[in-house]
This record gives structure tokens, sequence and C-alpha cells, in this order.
């Protein structure tokens, strides 16, 4: 796995960190997090990204860790959230509070969809004054177009977040994506 010292990714208009690139041995332990019910996974992983997230935003702490919520219906079949767990974890490893800030509008899946849909991304709002004037890093399991963040982020920014990071367990190496670090 390459989750040893991560990377970021850059994608316009965010940084995003990541523990590796989505493949291989990687890829395996997200499917046996997401699919095989492995919630043990999400714990390491959360921890793993508090370090990266220290390495890379040197001098940065966020004032609350949130994650971008996968659709209602996967919740349903698989019991569990994953990027919930994660950030979870992640909170609980950087001694920040963690909040449920938003709230997915729609049931679309990105999975499996063409790329055109997943460029629509979902939908999100955010709950209450929950990120008002924060410094907010937002959690996601898998980055593969940077749609999910971006609207994400978007919505949490709209809510007066003060700054937005976001982590990610893994990335889709896309062609022509800018790698820095």
């Amino acid at each position: 796995m390459e989750t040893a010292g991560g990377a970021v990714v850059s994608t316009s208009p965010f940084v995003v960190v990541s523990l590796g690139v989505y493949r291989a041995e990687l890829r395996q332990v997200v499917h046996a997090m997401k699919f095989r019910n492995r919630r043990w996974i999400a714990t390491a992983f959360g921890r793993r990204i508090a370090v990266v997230v220290g390495r890379h935003f040197v001098g940065w702490t966020p004032d609350i860790v949130t994650w971008a919520p996968t659709t209602a219906r996967r919740i349903r079949l698989r019991g569990h959230d994953q990027s919930a767990l994660i950030a979870a974890a992640s909170a609980r490893s950087l001694r920040v509070r963690y909040v449920r800030a938003l709230r997915r509008t729609d049931d679309r899946t990105q999975t499996g969809s063409p790329r055109i849909v997943r460029e629509r991304g979902p939908s999100y709002v955010v709950r209450g004054g929950a990120v008002r004037r924060k410094r907010v890093l937002l959690i996601d399991d898998v980055m593969t177009t940077g749609t999910t963040l971006t609207k994400a982020c978007d919505a949490l920014r709209a809510a007066g977040a003060r700054e937005v990071r976001c982590a990610v367990v893994a990335h889709v190496k896309a062609p022509g994506r800018p790698r820095v670090g």
C-alpha cells in the first residue's frame, strides 16, 4: 500500500491529501472496509489521515472534522457510512470535534456511474451553523473526479466555513491531474 507518507493531490478549487493511489492493495483494503463490513479498517485509515494531515498541512489545525456523506441507500445496504467512520477516527487522533455538518440531498450513487454523471456530483446542504467561521477538515474515502469534494466544499463555504481542506484514503490517478508533494 502507498500510505506511508501520503501525497498532496492538487485539484482546483481545493487541495486534498491522500494516503495513496486507488489501486492494488490499497484498493482491496478500501473494498474490504466498504463492502465486507471491516469497520476497523476505517479507524486505521482515520488515524493515518490524521498523521498525513499533520505532515502536509504544517501549522494548520482544523476546528472540526466532517465528511462527505454517502447515500442513505448505501448506508442501509452496508450498515455504515465508511467516510463517517474515517472522519470520527481522524477527529479523535487530531483531538478536535467530529461534526455531522453535511446532509446529502439526493440518493444517486457515484459508484459505477459514467463520468458525465459523476461530474454532476451529489448535492449537499449544511446542517445549521455548524461550520460558520470554522476551519474544516473534510474527509472522503475515494476521490475519483473530485466532484464530490468540490460540491461538499462549495456547500461548506457557502455556509460560512472560514477554510476547508480535504483528505481522502485514496485517489484515482487521472491523466493531466497535477500532483504536488
